[in-house]
């Protein structure tokens, strides 16, 4: 399977499923794995943002 057929049929399951593109963003944004879709890498940089935003409000 090519890379783009690969890319296509994620993007096709994230338009069936919302709930894969925030596992996928999580998983990600845990490991550090880059991706190619523009949305995942934004949607794992705002859970990382959001979890530094919690830390220093219960830390305060």
């Amino acid at each position: 399977m090519s890379e783009e057929e690969r890319e296509r049929l994620k993007a096709k399951e994230l338009l069936k499923q919302p709930g894969v593109a925030l596992n996928s963003a999580w998983s990600q944004a845990n490991t550090g794995a880059p991706s190619s879709g523009c949305f995942v890498n934004v949607f794992s940089v705002l859970i990382v943002v959001g979890f530094v935003l919690l830390v220093r409000a219960c830390s305060n």
